[in-house]
């Protein structure tokens, strides 16, 4: 709970300070800052022998894969519609695309799950970053014909301008974290054993840093300039689409630990790696992009802990 009233914090106090200020411009040294101090303490502990687990819990892998990456997306991808606009069609597809995240570890470790599998998927929805985002490189050109045309009024000089280049956030949100694990590994075991030491206080100082400057770059104040319907309607596809997911992942997990393992991958969405992509691609889908990714934070770590304890009773009920 400590974790979730960081975040929480660091959202609140990005959108104030945005505010006051105008908002900051994005800089991508905060990818480089996610990959080195989020991804690379966590890769200290995978090895390539870990994969080996893969054939003795295929089942729970392939759940995970044909759960996330077909039937989510499809669900989003039917939300998005339904809503007839772009922006928030195009940010849920992403959602969906982005299982797992920062904290799936943590709340996969404290569940009982089998932590072997759960780590393993977590380094195979990693990889699979690469061709998710370019997937999601083709999502506006394919989908523009089916939705109104984007309002783009007040958008100039707020993102970047440009789309998502798919190899950029492989390079450096896994890329490089991995080699510099390797290196550590090899040449550095102090820096390795010193980050194990002290790893949960420095996940938690990157994470508020990381999401408190998200929340105060000038996208992210696009809150405060969207309509209210856009508001309501945001929020009603971002948690419709977050009811299907919290269901789907408790209806089709069982209380083994390899499918509470996929439970949590399966409720757990990538959020500040979607915002971070999201920068990216605003000045495309217009001022509604942002907020079903803005929205999904209150949702998700709201729901965790609820979440959690719906999985302790269905334990104690089966034991």
């Amino acid at each position: 709970m400590k974790q979730i009233a960081l975040v929480v914090s660091a959202i609140v106090l990005g959108l104030a300070t945005g505010y006051l200020t105008g908002g900051f411009q994005f800089s991508s040294a905060v990818c480089l800052a996610a990959g080195v101090f989020l991804v690379t303490p966590s890769l200290f502990k995978f090895h390539f022998s870990d994969f080996k687990i893969i054939k003795t819990h295929t089942g729970a892998i392939i759940k995970n894969l044909w759960i996330n990456y077909l039937l989510l997306t499809t669900v989003a991808l039917l939300i998005g519609y339904a809503s007839q606009d772009i922006g928030i069609a195009a940010a849920l597809f992403l959602l969906a695309l982005l299982p797992g995240g920062g904290m799936v570890m943590m709340w996969i470790k404290v569940s009982g799950a089998n932590v072997k599998v759960g780590f393993v998927i977590f380094m195979l929805n990693l990889a699979l970053l690469l061709p998710v985002t370019l997937i999601f490189g083709q999502f506006y050109n394919l989908a523009a014909p089916l939705f109104p045309p984007v309002n783009l009024a007040g958008i100039d000089g707020i993102g970047i301008g440009k789309s998502i280049k798919p190899i950029a956030p492989f390079m450096v949100l896994i890329v490089i974290p991995f080699v510099l694990s390797r290196i550590a590994l090899a040449f550095l075991p102090s820096v390795v054993s010193f980050t194990g030491k002290y790893q949960p206080l420095i996940s938690k100082a990157t994470m508020f840093a990381i999401v408190f400057y998200l929340f105060s770059l000038k996208t992210s104040q696009l809150l405060f300039q969207v309509s209210g319907m856009d508001l309501l309607k945001a929020a009603l596809a971002t948690a419709a689409f977050y009811a299907v997911t919290f269901t789907v992942a408790i209806k089709l997990t069982d209380r083994s630990p390899d499918d509470k393992a996929v439970f949590w991958h399966i409720a757990t969405r990538y959020i500040t790696l979607a915002l971070i992509l999201a920068v990216f691609s605003v000045d495309i889908y217009g001022a509604t992009f942002i907020l079903p990714v803005m929205f999904a934070y209150f949702i998700q770590i709201g729901c965790a802990g609820f979440l959690a304890n719906i999985e302790d009773k269905k334990d104690r009920v089966a034991a």
